[in-house]
């Protein structure tokens, strides 16, 4: 009787601890790493540390609050210095916790070994780390993991903006978001008050902090909606996410608190963002929250580079009164092609000067397509168990809508509805869609991608696939 009645004490016992376990609320901690100071690549400084800097502004502010963030400004040699970092960042860390990674540095994508490559550094030892020795070592972090990579050809460590890429991360307690596409990319910033950083952290803190992305407004910001709010404000590359869809939180925030972003204008509209060579003037609308004076510069995409070092620049009219007023505004610039062909990709960037400090206040995609002519549509599905890889190619810039149909030829999904095409790295031009397939039943689909040009709709469909 007295071993039965241990046997019960210490059932008990076991049953309060997991169930003491499985309620703990979670905990939150952060590493932030950039690598600004390079051996055989270009320097960033200080871009990177200054993102750095930005991203622990940005998690202070969560609701959450992190227990713990960790910063590397100054870089990271190699794999070794970057375990060292995840064992201090997240000692204690267990199944139930959350950990943010943030790493922004060289990234790079050989298309023939098709293995992505970060260059980690601190300015005296520079290394490579491949996307299975990153997986490796975060594998060691317990618990659910958002990893933000920001680095050029990011999206290939998760097979998004690649043809017959791999993810590296699928499975597993992780949540990507990366600043381009496999073939693209990513953005640096620097002025003369030695201020920086990245197009993409900036637009994916602000649209954080100042609530753009919480389309819902429900006081989170999902992975899917900042994956959303990404596509719609940074153009100058593609930023891509896995998983597609996913409701995980990424920032939490009271909706009854003062709004914490910075940027002096918000909500920028578009009245459209596809042109033709005769619809060459961009119509489009902001909210200015202070005074401030504004520039518009046009960043061409030309010779498959987008053109920073040659913008057209447009004073707003207003600045000539010392700053614009608070209010909503409503502009038009003017598009000017100094190419033959009078289509292609354009950036509008919103910049705002407010004293000697000046910001992007905001950045659109533009696609500029002829007034008539084929664009040779050709459509290629590949899988990645139910991650669905749908690449359109296009022989120029469009709008393309394109959907999942099931084998009765009835749509299932829509992956885009009148989207511009985006320059996407490629050596022709080519857009990436992707289907989270995860809901749909077992069976046959194709996709179909439509395109409207000068008054003809033109139809492509893809050879049949499984899901199972």
């Amino acid at each position: 009787m007295k071993q039965m009645l241990c046997w019960l004490l210490s059932l008990l016992c076991l049953f309060c601890a997991s169930a003491e376990k499985a309620e703990s609320p979670a905990v939150c901690r952060a590493l932030l790493v950039g690598c600004d100071v390079f051996l055989t690549h270009e320097d960033t400084s200080p871009s990177a540390a200054l993102n750095v800097e930005r991203m622990d502004r940005m998690l202070r502010t969560d609701a959450r609050g992190y227990e713990k963030i960790t910063r590397r400004d100054a870089g990271l040699a190699d794999g070794a210095a970057l375990q060292a970092a995840l064992e201090e960042a997240f000692a204690g860390a267990d199944e139930n916790d959350v950990s943010f990674i943030y790493l922004c540095t060289h990234g790079l994508y050989d298309r023939v070994s098709l293995e992505p490559l970060l260059v980690l550094s601190d300015g005296q030892s520079e290394n490579s780390l491949s996307a299975g020795a990153l997986r490796e070592l975060l594998d060691r972090v317990p618990g659910q993991k958002i990893l933000v990579i920001d680095a050029c050809n990011s999206g290939a460590f998760i097979g998004r903006g690649v043809r017959d890429g791999q993810n590296a991360f699928s499975g597993g307690d992780y949540r990507v978001l990366t600043s381009a596409g496999g073939y693209e990319n990513s953005f640096l910033w620097r002025d003369r008050q030695q201020s920086g950083g990245s197009y993409f952290a900036q637009e994916l803190c602000e649209g954080l902090r100042g609530r753009d992305f919480d389309f819902d407004q429900d006081g989170a910001v999902t992975l899917a909606e900042a994956h959303a709010g990404l596509l719609e404000c940074c153009g100058a590359s593609t930023a891509q996410a896995y998983p597609l869809g996913d409701g995980t939180p990424i920032y939490v925030y009271d909706p009854t608190a003062a709004d914490t972003g910075e940027r002096p204008l918000t909500d920028i509209l578009l009245d459209t963002n596809v042109l033709t060579g005769r619809e060459d003037t961009l119509y489009f609308s902001f909210t200015v929250r202070r005074p401030v004076r504004v520039q518009y510069q046009i960043i061409y995409y030309r010779g498959g580079q987008w053109r920073f070092d040659a913008p057209q620049i447009v004073e707003d009219a207003e600045n000539a009164q010392g700053a614009l007023t608070p209010g909503r505004k409503q502009r038009a610039v003017t598009l000017v092609s100094e190419d033959e062909a009078p289509y292609g990709y354009a950036l509008l960037q919103i910049v705002a000067q407010e004293g000697r400090s000046a910001m992007l206040a905001g950045s659109r995609l533009i696609a500029v397509q002829p007034e008539s002519g084929d664009p040779g549509l050709r459509v290629r599905v590949s899988q990645d168990e139910r991650e669905i890889s749908v690449y359109v190619r296009h022989d120029f810039p469009c709008s393309l809508t394109v959907k999942a149909l099931d084998s009765a030829g009835q749509p299932v999904r829509i992956l885009a509805y009148k989207t511009p095409s985006r320059p996407t790295g490629e050596r022709q031009d080519g857009s990436f869609f992707h289907w989270n397939a995860a809901d749909a039943p077992a069976g046959e689909y194709t996709v179909e991608v439509t395109c409207r040009v000068g008054g003809e709709t033109y139809t492509q469909k893809s050879a049949a696939f499984r899901v199972e």
